[in-house]
């Protein structure tokens, strides 16, 4: 879709629809993030204001094509989405010791680790706050969504800089950290809008097999994009000690791999071994195997999206999936 990360929408007139309400969730989330207090309005709006794809908010926006479209509850459904994972960059930015976000100085960095676990809890306890008003099936599914990202985070944590990690284990850290929240945005649109069941527990699978589409996509491009296209310097994860599938696959498969053991057995990379350990994975089949992963999701995320009834929001879900596959060189 135009509406997010570049991507043109197959349809104009949907595009055009989902733009106007994309307006109103930015509004809403600009008045959900206010306080009498003034440092936790300005800490709420700080990586609010700094933009971001609003991926998640369009996902619930666009499943609730497949029910009543003007459902007025789409949008603050839309709203609490956005607020949770705002709510987990924040606290991923502590967990990581980051010291930028979207271009600009990380929470933690402006202020302190305090301000910014803070600043992450009042946005889960509003979207918490949004989601009781929308009933309680809504309340349970994102309680139930909070968890399985915090799980993941906690896996990520307890494996970070860890040598051992394999596949397996890597996709359970993102089902949980990634993939759950975008399972749930697709989910959510389609409970809202009153979508046929059938839909509804189908469109859970698109947005999982799309959550892991994503990350996978975004694990690639870490590796091979340069600063301009990422907005942030290549191999932030290899920096912070987050070896994802690229890693994982060159530790195994490359014939450089003793090579890249050594120079990880040494902790997180950075300057030259961080530039070394880069060189090996881009450059012995690695990547390759990565986005064979990415494209078993993708292809995944079609065969049950062909499943949808027929139209412009089905082939809006379809042309996101292999727009994802594409944007990290996998073939679709």
């Amino acid at each position: 879709m135009a509406t997010t990360a570049g991507i043109e929408a197959p349809d104009p007139a949907l595009e055009a629809e989902l733009r106007t309400r994309l307006e109103d969730v930015e509004s809403s989330l600009r008045d959900a993030v206010d306080s009498d207090v003034p440092l936790v309005s300005s800490t709420s709006r700080y990586l609010l204001a700094a933009g971001g794809k609003r991926f998640r908010p369009l996902l619930v926006l666009l499943a609730g094509r497949f029910g009543r479209a003007d459902d007025p509850r789409l949008v603050p459904g839309a709203v609490a989405i956005e607020l949770t994972h705002l709510a987990s960059l924040y606290h991923d930015d502590v967990i990581d010791e980051a010291s930028s976000r979207r271009g600009i100085a990380s929470a933690n960095a402006r202020w302190d680790n305090t301000v910014a676990i803070l600043t992450g809890d009042f946005l889960f306890a509003r979207a918490s706050e949004i989601a009781s008003d929308l009933g309680t099936d809504v309340t349970r599914l994102l309680a139930w969504t909070i968890a399985r990202v915090a799980e993941g985070q906690i896996r990520e944590a307890d494996a970070a800089a860890g040598l051992e990690i394999d596949e397996d284990s890597y996709m359970t850290v993102i089902r949980g950290k990634t993939a759950a929240l975008i399972a749930t945005s697709c989910q959510l649109g389609a409970m809202l809008s009153e979508a046929a069941p059938e839909n509804v527990d189908r469109l859970r699978r698109v947005g999982e097999a799309l959550g892991l589409t994503f990350q996978l996509s975004d694990d690639i491009m870490d590796i091979t994009a340069d600063q301009h296209t990422l907005g942030k310097e290549p191999g932030v994860d290899l920096k912070e000690g987050v070896y994802t599938l690229p890693v994982i696959y060159a530790l195994r498969t490359a014939r450089r791999r003793d090579e890249l053991r050594a120079l990880l057995e040494q902790g997180p990379p950075d300057g030259e071994r961080l530039a070394g350990a880069l060189d090996i994975i881009r450059s012995d089949g690695a990547l390759d195997l990565a986005r064979d992963a990415v494209t078993r999701e993708t292809r995944r995320a079609v065969a049950e999206g062909e499943h949808l009834p027929a139209g412009p929001p089905r082939d809006a879900f379809l042309h996101l999936a292999r727009f994802l596959a594409a944007r990290c060189g996998a073939p679709a």
